[in-house]
C-alpha cells in the first residue's frame, strides 16, 4: 500500500505538471499561486525534502519504540496488527509518497531551460501537501497512541476472531460429514506411514487435493495432524489404506498438500487467534504487570466467543466420495479444545486472584444457560472442578472461599 500511494504520489504530481504546461494560460490567471524564481523554488523544495525525509525517519523511529513497549505488555503479535492496518499503511504512505513527490519535482525543475517561467501550480501544490503533512502527523501520532491500547488490540483481535470463526464455520456446509469416522476393520492391518518432509507448524492441509488423491488411487487417507500443529522431519503425520494401493510417489504428493512454515496463520487454525486473546491475558497477569482489569476485557471478550463457538458446527474434516465411500480423515479441532485454549491457562495464571477466579465463574454461568452442546458443557465444568481446586488450597477458611463458592452455587455449577 505504501508503495502504492507513492507512485500515485508521482503520478500526481506529474500530472499537474503537464496541464500547467498544457493549460499556461489559466493557471496565468491564478494569482495566488507561488511567484518566486525557479532557484528560489528549488531551495525550497530541498527544504522541504530533508524536512519530510527527517520527519518520517523521526515518526518510523518513534512508533517502533512504543510498539515495542506495548509489545512487551501484549504481545509480539501487536506489530504485526498494526503494521497490517490499512490506516497504518495509508499514514505510511502518505509520508513516503511526499518524498517522492518532492524529490520528482526537483529533478523536473533540474533543467531551467525547459522553462520559460516557473511551474507555479506544480511548486504550490507541493507547498500546500507539505503543509497537509503537519496535520497527518498528528493525526499519525493519535493513531500510534490509540494501537498501543490494550483495549485497542484486545478489539481488534476479537474482531479477527470472530471472522475467522465465521469463515472457517462456513466452510462446514460444504464438507461431507460422517458419524462412522472409524477405519474399517479389514484395512487397519494393511497401511503405509506417511512422514513428514520438514520441520515447522503446519499453516494449511489442502484437504480437497488429498481427497483428489484418495479418490484417484482408491485410498482412505487418515491424517493425524492439523493446522497450527508443530511437526519435524520424519515425524508421523497420517497413514495411507491399503498399503498395496500407496506407493511412494503417492506418499510425496500427500506430503506436498501439507504446507508447512516458520509462524502459526489463522488459515484453517480456528485457536490461533484465541491463543493470541489468551496471551493478552496472561502477560496481563504477569507479576511484572499485574494488570486484572485487562485480563478480565480479555475474558469478557472470549465469553463471547465461546458462546458462538460452542453453539456451532465446527470444521469435521472428513470426506466421502460420490459412492459415499470413506476416503479421507482429518484430525479436527474439538469444543473441549477451544475452552481449554481460552480458559485454561488464564485460570491457572490468576489462580490466586479471586477477582479472576469470580470473573471466570460468572461466564462460565452465563454460557452454560444457552449451552445446548453436551461435549462443551463437560469442558466447562472441568474447568469449574479445577477453579473448586484453587479456592480450597488458596483460600481454605477464608472469606473470599465462601464468595467464590457462592458464585458456583447461583449458577448450579
Amino acid at each position: 500500500m505504501p508503495v502504492i500511494i507513492s507512485f500515485m504520489f508521482i503520478g500526481g504530481i506529474l500530472l499537474v505538471f503537464w496541464l500547467e504546461l498544457t493549460y499556461t494560460e489559466y493557471v496565468e490567471k491564478l494569482k495566488f499561486l507561488y511567484a518566486g524564481s525557479i532557484e528560489d523554488a528549488k531551495t525550497i523544495l530541498q527544504t522541504i525534502l530533508s524536512a519530510l525525509i527527517t520527519m518520517t525517519t523521526l515518526v518510523i523511529s518513534i512508533t517502533m519504540v512504543v510498539l515495542s513497549l506495548s509489545a512487551s505488555q501484549l504481545g509480539p503479535r501487536l506489530i504485526k496488527i498494526f503494521m497490517s492496518s490499512r490506516r497504518t499503511q495509508i499514514y505510511i504512505g502518505i509520508f513516503f509518497g511526499s518524498i517522492a513527490l518532492t524529490l520528482t519535482l526537483l529533478i523536473l525543475l533540474h533543467d531551467q531551460s525547459t522553462f520559460e517561467q516557473p511551474p507555479k501550480l506544480t511548486i504550490s501544490s507541493c507547498f500546500v501537501l507539505a503543509f497537509i503533512n503537519l496535520f497527518v502527523l498528528l493525526g499519525y501520532v493519535n493513531h500510534v497512541a490509540r494501537s498501543g491500547i490494550a483495549d485497542t488490540t484486545i478489539e481488534r483481535v476479537t474482531k479477527e476472531l470472530e471472522n475467522s470463526l465465521a469463515r472457517l464455520c462456513d466452510n462446514t456446509n460444504s464438507q461431507q460429514h460422517s458419524e462412522a469416522s472409524s477405519i474399517p476393520s479389514e484395512l487397519t492391518q494393511h497401511k503405509r506411514d506417511i512422514y513428514s518432509a520438514s520441520s515447522g507448524y503446519i499453516q494449511n492441509i489442502q484437504y480437497p487435493a488429498l481427497l483428489e488423491i484418495a479418490n484417484q488411487n482408491d485410498l482412505l487417507i487418515n491424517m493425524e495432524c492439523r493446522a497450527g500443529d508443530y511437526t519435524f522431519s520424519g515425524q508421523k503425520i497420517g497413514t495411507l489404506f491399503p498399503k498395496n494401493h500407496a506407493h511412494a510417489d503417492i506418499e510425496i504428493k500427500v506430503v506436498e498438500c501439507i504446507d508447512i512454515g516458520a509462524n502459526k496463520t489463522g488459515a484453517q487454525d480456528i485457536e490461533y487467534s484465541i491463543r493470541h486473546l489468551a496471551e493478552i491475558g496472561l502477560r496481563a497477569l504477569s507479576p511484572g504487570i499485574n494488570d486484572n482489569f485487562t485480563a478480565m476485557t480479555v475474558l469478557d471478550k472470549l465469553s463471547g466467543i465461546l458462546s458462538a463457538a460452542l453453539d456451532t458446527d465446527l470444521p469435521q474434516h472428513i470426506y466421502h466420495d460420490e459412492d459415499n465411500k470413506l476416503r479421507l480423515i482429518g484430525k479436527s479441532v474439538t469444543k473441549s479444545d477451544i475452552v481449554h485454549s481460552a480458559l485454561s491457562q488464564i485460570r491457572d495464571a490468576g489462580k490466586t486472584k479471586p477477582d479472576i477466579l469470580h470473573h471466570i465463574i460468572v461466564i462460565i454461568g452465563q454460557i452454560s444457560l444457552t449451552l445446548k452442546s453436551q461435549d462443551a458443557q463437560i469442558a466447562l465444568n472441568q474447568q469449574v472442578e479445577l477453579i473448586k481446586q484453587h479456592i480450597h488450597e488458596y483460600f481454605h477458611g477464608k472469606e473470599e472461599e465462601t464468595y467464590l463458592l457462592k458464585a458456583i452455587e447461583k449458577y448450579s455449577l
